[in-house]
């Protein structure tokens, strides 16, 4: 194996805390085989390591890659980037798009939200720049998250926002604008098939039809748009394309008394809906606009004594129109297309008795809904070298001030519908339904909160020749008090680590969090969650040189841990009992009332936290003189203590709520893998790279408490969280015969052409007790992601597709249930059962009343939800020096991309992450970025 010389870095600043942890300054003239690249920082628990130290489960990305993911909402940016994060879309309405996300899957029926840090303090990081991201983190194991302690067993997200350097200043400026579009939209049947089939399901009941021939017609023709309408709703509230804008300038430099990085993103994201008063007055189309401003400074006050000041603020003003995106979304979905006119002749808004959520309406005639969020982050970090005391100790000491605020600013009203009709003269009769209110105007405090953080660490940093030993101590405490309660959340404790590396070639590390909750009783509030872990570089090992000259680096690494999670649900101290007014009696001959009081569920003095077991195993590679990296993680989880109420055990007739008890464990296993080969640009051609990731985890409910079931297959014991039950459908029911022949469903009457389920228990009745387990969980157990690039001559070419497998999707509602609650009917309807289409059918015959025999949770109703999407694609053209260095710019680029371009999946009639409401958006953008 080749060798060349290293210089171990002599100053590793510990980004979470801003400890300058100071190392002596060697260079091993026997042992230089460490590729560059792996003596790079990483971020970790409160510090960073080099990569080759690293023995925990860690998965990182870098800001400049997420730069390339134009989304306004940053974490959308992480779709399928990280092994062993699962993101998962909510939905695509501007400012209220970001997605949630989980560390592994599922490993909890409680509580599952991981914990996301900004520079070593909790705080959400949804709305950050993209272009004030260093690096996004992601722990995994116990290794990496015990020094969270009673908070760590989510797994955390560290945010690293940019810094200073020591160098002249550099500007960068950049803009970029586009065009977003739904990526995909349901689909419904128009007003001829609608009233076509809607007589079919009343001639299938028995009744007289709704629809004459001449209304079919009429339909059909289109001629008569007010007493026969064919309203798409989508296309009546909704417009083709909306623009998006983002802006961006930052400034970084310094020299070595002090460093700085100055940023200012300006982001406007517009929604969808047409013909609303751009001045906000009467009406409002979905806006989000945001200002993001940052100030990162270093200072080296004296030769021991360094600071920091951060100062972060965002400015978010959201515009939408008076009726909430979830109301007008589903009235979208639910009307059919000719219940009534848009608007009448005299241009008042259609409606009827049944109908009176007309969705123009709603966007046009509701007023203006506005929120105003402003959020100030204040941190300061001292940091002082005790080289006098021992050479490479570091003390430290950090405060920040956490606090955002929502404001509303509300002038909405009301509107009246009118439905059309015909009197024996001909003449058109208006019916009134509500009616035109004044605008009300409400400016209110909606919501706030602040969290104030303290830090207090000791770091120390040395090497021993061929020893190396790190190691930090810290104290910690968080206090989050939220508008309207008077008693904050509150966490406090102690963490550490030791590091010990041998020869580079053997780690070892032993973590510790000693943390404590308020939510829990006193005197049992704390406890002690250790790891430890280890890392051995064969790569180093003499007998793998110099016969292994094709691999760079080789390491095996192992943890076990224990952590915690403090999310155990239910009401804030569960030690307590509660009492409420309850109903009272009439005491005396003058029947005086006395209130009454009613005893809560009783109260658990014994409560606390859920504790996760976990071992990790994992292995690193680096071939081909860094052409090929590999990265290989299998784990084995074990969550207990999960909270459960003992419903199996304890019978009801006691007379009180029982209380939710530390008795319920879930096992949760699965491996990460990540492989890519990179090709660097040369005389000879482009340079390329290949990345490709996969993640796998899936959990099995071990215990849960849960009430006594007559039959196994019941059971959510021994099942996946979230696990989906219902009907197995077995076909339609041919005729009267088949019917007599069949086991007795008691849902409701069945028919010829209803939907047959089968006997699970065999006593010849089809119940809630035929429910079994189906299809798989939404939390998908599969994440898959392919990272391609290419360079060539100036132009970049980069794309990311993003997959999933092993999800399902429950269809239901107007979406494909045809005239449920008066809804219109989807495209699959036509495939309806008839006695002539019976063979063929693939929709069961139709009805107009409802039919708890059909519409059940089954998987008839349930599809596959895996799906391929192209998240990202970008082409880029990077103007040669020559050019820009005569308009003095060092770096001058343009650029197209797209978001969301396509999608391959198996539901098709909706977006497979997105079934119902405001849909995930497709962008096409251009953009120009400038350094000088």
């Amino acid at each position: 194996m080749n060798h060349f010389r290293y210089k171990q870095l002599t100053a590793c600043i510990l980004t979470g805390m801003g400890i300058l942890a100071a190392g002596s300054l060697r260079a091993d003239a026997a042992r230089d085989t460490i590729p560059a690249s792996l003596d790079t920082l990483q971020s970790v628990a409160y510090a960073e390591q080099p990569r080759w130290k690293t023995t925990a489960a860690i998965a990182g990305i870098s800001g400049e890659e997420l730069r390339r993911s134009s989304v306004p909402t940053l974490s959308n940016a992480l779709f399928g980037r990280l092994p062993g994060l699962t993101v998962m879309q909510g939905n695509g309405e501007p400012g209220y798009d970001a997605p949630s996300m989980l560390v592994r899957g599922i490993s909890s029926y409680r509580g599952t939200r991981l914990l996301t840090f900004v520079d070593g303090f909790e705080s959400p990081f949804d709305q950050f720049a993209a272009d004030e991201i260093a690096s996004i983190t992601v722990l995994k194991d116990a290794a990496a998250t015990a020094m969270y302690g009673i908070r760590g067993a989510n797994g955390v997200l560290l945010v690293t926002t940019k810094r200073g350097f020591v160098g002249k200043p550099r500007i960068a400026f950049s803009a970029q604008t586009g065009w977003q579009s739904p990526l995909r939209l349901p689909d419904f049947l128009g007003a001829y098939d609608y009233a076509r089939l809607y007589n079919e399901a009343l001639q299938q009941e028995g009744r007289a039809p709704r629809y004459s021939q001449a209304d079919l017609d009429a339909y059909r023709a289109g001629n008569d748009p007010y007493f026969h309408p064919n309203v798409n709703w989508y296309d009546e509230v909704l417009k083709k394309t909306a623009p998006t804008a983002n802006y961006n300038l930052n400034i970084r430099g310094g020299n070595n008394n002090a460093r700085y990085f100055v940023l200012l993103n300006v982001l406007k994201n517009t929604g969808l809906y047409k013909n609303t008063d751009p001045e906000k007055e009467e009406s409002a189309n979905a806006s989000f606009l945001r200002y993001n401003f940052r100030s990162n400074v270093d200072i080296n006050v004296t030769r021991r004594l360094s600071a920091s000041l951060d100062l972060a603020g965002r400015v978010e003003d959201r515009t939408y129109p008076g009726t909430d995106a979830p109301t007008l979304w589903y009235n979208m979905m639910l009307i059919p297309p000719n219940a009534f006119p848009v608007r009448n002749p005299d241009e008042s808004y259609g409606g009827t008795s049944v109908y009176r959520n007309n969705p123009v309406g709603l966007v046009l005639g509701t007023g203006v809904a506005s929120t105003h969020d402003r959020s100030l982050q204040a941190t300061m970090r001292l940091n002082y070298r005790l080289d006098q005391l021992a050479e490479g100790l570091v003390a430290s000491a950090a405060v920040s001030f956490n606090n955002w605020f929502r404001g509303n600013d509300d002038k909405t009203k009301e509107f009246a519908v009118f439905q059309l009709s015909r009197n024996t003269a001909g003449d058109t009769v208006y019916t009134k339904f509500g009616d035109n209110t004044p605008v009300a105007v409400n400016d209110w405090q909606n919501d706030q909160w602040r969290r104030t953080n303290a830090l207090l660490s000791l770091a120390y940093d040395r090497s021993f020749g061929q020893q190396e030993v790190n190691a930090l101590l810290q104290y910690q405490q968080d206090v989050y008090t939220i508008s309207g309660n008077n008693v904050p959340y509150a966490h406090q404790g102690i963490a550490g680590r030791v590091t010990y590396a041998y020869k580079r070639k053997y780690i070892g590390e032993f973590t510790f969090g000693y943390s404590g909750s308020e939510n829990f009783p006193k005197g049992s509030r704390f406890g002690f969650f250790p790891a430890l872990s280890a890392g051995w570089v064969l790569s180093e090992e003499s007998f793998l040189q110099p016969q292994a000259a094709w691999l760079d680096f080789l390491k095996l690494r192992a943890s076990w841990g224990l952590t915690g999670n403090d999310q155990v649900g239910g009401r804030r101290f569960p030690y307590n009992q509660y009492y409420s007014g309850g109903a009272g009696y009439y005491f005396g001959t003058d029947n005086h009332a006395a209130s009454g009081i009613d005893e809560g569920s009783l109260a658990n003095p014994g409560i606390t936290w859920e504790t996760s077991r976990r071992l990790n195993a994992g292995l690193d590679a680096v071939l081909l003189r860094n052409r090929i990296t590999f990265t290989l993680d299998v784990f084995d989880e074990k969550r207990y203590d999960i909270l459960a109420e003992r419903n199996s055990s304890v019978p009801g007739y006691i007379g009180v709520g029982l209380p939710a008890e530390n008795v319920g464990s879930v096992r949760n296993r699965g491996l990460e893998l990540q492989l890519g080969y990179r090709r660097p640009a040369g005389k000879r051609g482009p340079g390329y790279f290949v990345e490709a990731s996969a993640a796998y985890a899936r959990n099995k409910i071990l215990y849960m408490a849960e009430v006594q079931q007559p039959y196994a297959y019941l059971n959510r014991t021994g099942q996946r969280v979230n696990q989906p039950f219902g009907l197995q459908a077995i076909g339609f029911f041919r005729n009267e015969a088949d019917i007599a022949a069949s086991p007795q469903q008691v849902f409701a009457p069945v028919r010829p052409g209803d939907i047959k389920y089968k006997d699970q228990n065999g006593d010849n009745i089809i119940d809630i007790y035929d429910e079994v387990a189906i299809g798989h969980p939404f939390v998908p157990e599969w994440t898959f992601g392919l990272h391609l690039g290419l360079q060539y001559k100036g132009f970049d070419l980069d794309a990311f597709f993003q997959g999933v497998a092993n999800r399902s999707v429950m269809l239901q509602g107007p979406l494909v249930w045809a005239f449920v609650n008066n809804a219109g009917a989807p495209p699959m309807a036509q495939g309806r059962w008839t006695p002539e289409t019976a063979a063929t059918a693939t929709y069961p015959r139709l009805t107009t009343a409802p039919n708890d025999n059909n519409y059940r949770s089954a998987d008839f109703w349930q599809r596959d939800g895996s799906f391929i999407k192209l998240r990202n694609i970008e082409l880029g053209y990077t103007l040669p020096l020559s050019l820009t260095r005569l308009v003095k710019l060092d770096h001058a680029r343009v650029y197209v991309n797209a978001v969301n371009l396509f999608t391959l999946d198996h539901v098709k009639i909706a977006d497979p992450e997105v079934l119902y409401g405001y849909p995930v958006m497709r962008s096409v953008n251009a953009g120009l970025r400038l350094e000088l």
